[in-house]
């Protein structure tokens, strides 16, 4: 039986060998973006204060992968603060529309690491309350 070139053997043990070594390094950069994305949404948080307040003004329900995002006007802008949940509560969006360039911070492709939670059924009494007529 005919072996292998060991050139052969050698480059693809070291290309085994880098592929392995870039799994740790592709999870640091998973965490990296989690943190920095949930920073982004926590300072929406803060911006917004307390959920249930005047300026809550409109809903967003079933978005993209099913979020349901509340939305908060200030001054002109009705649509200035905004965070979207998932059903189990997991804060997983922040927007902040308020001045020129939009910002928006985002855990979408992984909501299961945010570690922002709200009570869902608290959420969904503020939806049922912009639901009724004024």
């Amino acid at each position: 039986m005919r072996r292998p070139p060991t050139r052969w053997l050698i480059t693809g043990t070291a290309l085994v060998a880098a592929l392995l070594f870039l799994i740790p390094i592709g999870r640091w950069e998973a965490r990296r973006h989690a943190r920095h994305e949930l920073a982004g949404i926590r300072t929406v948080l803060a911006a917004i204060g307390s959920y249930d307040q005047p300026a809550l003004d409109a809903y967003r329900q079933g978005v993209g992968t099913g979020l349901d995002c509340l939305l908060y006007r200030r001054g002109a802008n009705k649509f200035a603060l905004e965070f979207c949940f998932d059903g189990a509560g997991r804060v997983v969006e922040g927007y902040d529309r308020r001045g020129n360039a939009p910002k928006i911070w985002s855990i979408r492709e992984d909501p299961s690491s945010s570690t922002i939670h709200i009570d869902r059924l608290r959420l969904e009494a503020l939806i049922e309350r912009l639901k009724q007529p004024s």
